[in-house]
């Protein structure tokens, strides 16, 4: 069966606002609020048949907001959509304190080392399992367009499974995916479960990517 998933990024949320790191429960702002109504509006037109979201505050608020306009009673939430977990000293932490920056310069000098984390953080290969878990676990769902109410980090993950596959690792991502493939607040990935000439089977296509249209 093909599928057709559109991941979207949270509102603006006021970590974001801020620049303090403040975890799973920080809220959306007002322009973030406002920001997922107009992707509400964008994605009412998609004929979506399931919402899912992130267990975070941030993401599943702004599923809430797009079912206002989509139409759909509820919100499936799942741990497995979650923003990457970081070092748990972070939290409440400014993101240009001089000691995040310094810890932030040692996971980025050992990313390419199979394994190694800094502490209690989700590491590369952390993330990988759980972007396939993830993929598997949308798979398994009866219907065929699903919205799914994500994060910037952990959609970079997923696009960068999906295109490299057996061929990624974690010196490319933190290199290549990290640093340059940006998704604004509620931008959407769209991608498609479709068997295609250039490779044999069933397998996940990236359709398009930060597409924020609906902001301009």
């Amino acid at each position: 069966m093909s599928k057709d998933v559109y991941f979207f990024r949270h509102g603006e949320s006021l970590a974001n606002a801020t620049k303090i790191r403040q975890g799973a429960t920080t809220p959306l702002t007002e322009r973030g609020r406002a920001q997922a109504e107009k992707l509400g509006k964008r994605l009412s037109k998609l004929s979506l048949e399931r919402i899912v979201a992130s267990d975070f505050i941030r993401a599943h608020d702004t599923a809430k907001i797009v079912t206002r306009h989509t139409g759909h009673a509820s919100v499936d939430t799942s741990p497995l959509f979650v923003e990457r977990l970081n070092p748990s000293f972070m939290l409440g932490c400014a993101m240009d304190d001089p000691e995040v920056e310094r810890v932030w310069g040692v996971i980025g000098a050992n990313y390419g080392n199979p394994g190694w984390r800094h502490s209690d953080e989700e590491n590369f290969e952390d993330l990988v399992r759980r972007a396939k878990q993830a993929l598997e676990f949308l798979l398994k769902l009866p219907e065929e367009r699903i919205g799914v109410a994500s994060h910037g980090l952990f959609m970079k993950i997923i696009l960068a499974h999906v295109v490299l596959d057996e061929h990624l690792n974690g010196r490319i991502f933190w290199d290549q995916f990290i640093p340059t493939k940006n998704v604004e607040n509620t931008g959407i990935m769209h991608l498609q479960y479709v068997q295609n000439y250039h490779k044999t089977g069933m397998y996940w296509k990236l359709a398009s990517w930060n597409d924020h249209a609906h902001l301009a």
